[in-house]
């Protein structure tokens, strides 16, 4: 590097760097006492992650590209597929890839002083960036030249080696990783057991310091944690263990007349996609510490609606049956939780027709031996839907999000609801007619 770049062929190949991430790997395990890892890349990483997942694939457990450089056909470009050894680049050129793939009619996905901030840490990385005109990092110049090999028929590695579930992350507006990118890698991946392809709105391949980074994180930890396989798991966490009557996959709960396949045609009707999903999931972080405040609000309107309160009360007494609501209530702010993590499988499509029992005269009661009116009408189930989501804004805006992104929360947590109250209507329906 302290010498002429034009002396020495590019720096910092994919092969190079693999045996650097198998050293980091080993010491890992060693020092971890682990025998498998998780792996996240991005952009040009995929490469050497990608050579080591084929030479050593009982060491990955699970990885997650992160717009990963993908193989495409040869074509003519202007830049050549070689270079010297290294190249500089300035915070200008690496603000106009920030800037470059964002649509002209959009709001910038990053602020300028947000920019300068992380621009003069960039800068920091080289000593001698300072005593360049304009300032500059000198970098390795191996992954530019291994992008345009890709570019040029000519990836790194071979993904039909990959034997490990593999999770594609990309930004709707990444202008390097293109739909026809992620299917043919999506598509090469032919051993991995597990894929997915998940592409973030509003996003460029600089998501990881963008506006949508926590979608970014939210989707990479779902999947880390195989969140997402369809596994059945009964009380995740501590807290719904001590819920009453929460009780997802117990041998009691029903089955749901309606498959996995079915719930995936409704999300089609309710125009429900992934990034609804995101959005979801988005909330999740912003929600979950206010779930309570949330069920007092809706609480409160049922209290204030003679029609809606006799739901809890005692139709010999006309007394409010507080155990029934206390019980009922904890279930209800779990909810709140369950919707924003939006993991569906068919436990928890099960637990909606559950949900739907209880309302209606088959388990109204049963449940927390209440001695509230036997049954609630459809009528009230399906309009009182609107009064969950309506009030929600304020509380899904405390997170500090741009307010594009509650509005897309909003809206993900309207069309879930929507969905969520016609499960919940199944036993209310005729056989046949749901």
């Amino acid at each position: 590097m302290a010498e002429p770049a034009e002396a020495h062929p590019p720096l910092g190949l994919a092969v190079e760097a693999e045996k650097q991430l198998a050293a980091a790997v080993q010491f890992i395990c060693e020092r971890e006492q682990v025998s498998r890892l998780n792996f996240i890349s991005h952009s040009w990483g995929s490469m050497p992650v990608g050579r080591f997942a084929e030479r050593h694939p009982s060491f990955i457990d699970r990885w997650v590209l992160f717009a990963p450089i993908t193989w495409r056909e040869k074509t003519r470009y202007l830049a050549r597929p070689d270079a010297g050894a290294w190249r500089l680049v300035s915070a200008e050129d690496q603000w106009q890839r920030f800037v470059e793939d964002v649509p002209a009619q959009q709001p910038p996905v990053l602020r300028r002083e947000l920019f300068d901030e992380w621009a003069a840490g960039y800068l920091a990385t080289d000593p001698r960036s300072a005593d360049r005109n304009p300032p500059a990092v000198q970098i390795p110049s191996g992954p530019t030249v291994e992008i345009l090999r890709a570019w040029q028929g000519e990836l790194a590695y071979d993904p039909s080696l990959v034997q490990a579930p593999v999770a594609i992350v990309r930004g709707s507006w990444d202008g390097l990783v293109t739909d026809a990118d992620a299917a043919w890698l999506f598509n090469a991946f032919s051993r991995a057991p597990v894929k997915r392809d998940i592409k973030i709105s509003g996003a460029t391949h600089l998501m990881h310091l963008e506006l949508m980074r926590a979608a970014l994180w939210q989707e990479s930890i779902a999947f880390l944690r195989a969140e997402n396989t369809g596994a059945i798991m009964v009380n995740q966490d501590s807290r719904t263990a001590s819920i009453p009557g929460y009780n997802p996959g117990a041998k009691e709960i029903a089955r749901s007349p309606i498959s996995m396949e079915d719930w995936e045609k409704m999300k089609q009707s309710a125009l429900f996609t992934d990034e609804d999903v995101i959005y979801l999931r988005l909330s999740y972080e912003v929600l979950k510490d206010q779930a309570e405040d949330l069920v007092k609000v809706w609480r409160g309107i049922i209290l204030s609606h003679p029609h809606l309160r006799t739901y809890d009360e005692n139709p010999h007494t006309g007394e409010l049956d507080k155990a029934y609501a206390a019980a009922v209530g904890k279930r209800f702010t779990q909810w709140v939780i369950d919707t924003a993590k939006a993991d569906y499988n068919q436990q928890w499509l099960d637990y909606q027709y559950e949900i739907g029992l209880r309302h209606h005269r088959t388990k109204k009661n049963k449940t927390d031996g209440g001695h509230t009116t036997e049954h609630i009408r459809a009528r009230d189930l399906i309009a009182f839907a609107a009064a969950i989501v309506a009030p929600m804004k304020p509380y899904l805006a405390k997170g500090g999000d741009p307010s594009e992104i509650v509005n897309r929360m909003y809206d993900a947590w309207w069309k879930s609801m929507i969905l969520q109250v016609t499960l919940w209507s199944q036993p209310y329906m005729k056989d046949g007619d749901f």
